[in-house]
């Protein structure tokens, strides 16, 4: 059994590496390790939420008996058309391969897009017009906005699994 160790205590996060690894038929041991990303709080674009997920990730393949590191970050982005949530998923290997996948993109309401643009965090913000602590350790964003459809969870397990695409398929990515 594989060790995995995801850069983070959020149970969501935890829940969608296990179910990604699951849902690859790997077998694995998930240990969770809170550090810090290493990019802002509410990441504003992907190269930032990349280099988030790929920090996390590289601080925890550190630790003795570890044999993947995961790290997630969630986003924003914005565009001419509004501004999107997204998220990023960063899998290293011990032996240094590594796995990079996101998720989906999900049009803010303007009202939200627009707090978050003078700084405000996407959770503190969730949690006040919901009238709910810790959104981000529940449905998330997504999972309100979408009534549950799609979860912060199952958008988080998503994109690991997109990343993990390069090793269910290596015979495609040689």
């Amino acid at each position: 059994m594989d060790n995995v160790t995801v850069g983070s205590t959020n149970p969501v996060k935890l829940e969608a590496t296990k179910e990604a690894f699951e849902l690859i038929d790997k077998r694995v041991d998930i240990t969770p390790k809170d550090v810090n990303s290493g990019v802002s709080n509410q990441p504003t674009s992907d190269d930032e939420a990349i280099q988030g997920a790929i920090n996390r990730a590289r601080k925890v393949i550190r630790a003795a008996g570890v044999t993947y590191g995961v790290g997630i970050e969630g986003s924003t982005h914005d565009t001419e058309r509004g501004m999107f949530l997204t998220g990023w998923a960063y899998l290293l290997k011990k032996d240094g391969t590594d796995y990079l996948g996101g998720g989906g993109r999900l049009l803010l309401p303007d009202a939200i897009a627009e707090r978050l643009r003078t700084g405000e965090e996407l959770g503190p913000v969730m949690n006040e017009i919901t009238g709910k602590d810790e959104v981000k350790k529940g449905p998330g964003a997504i999972g309100i906005f979408t009534n549950g459809i799609i979860t912060r969870k199952s958008a988080y397990r998503d994109a690991l699994i997109f990343a993990m695409s390069k090793m269910i398929r290596a015979d495609m990515y040689k």
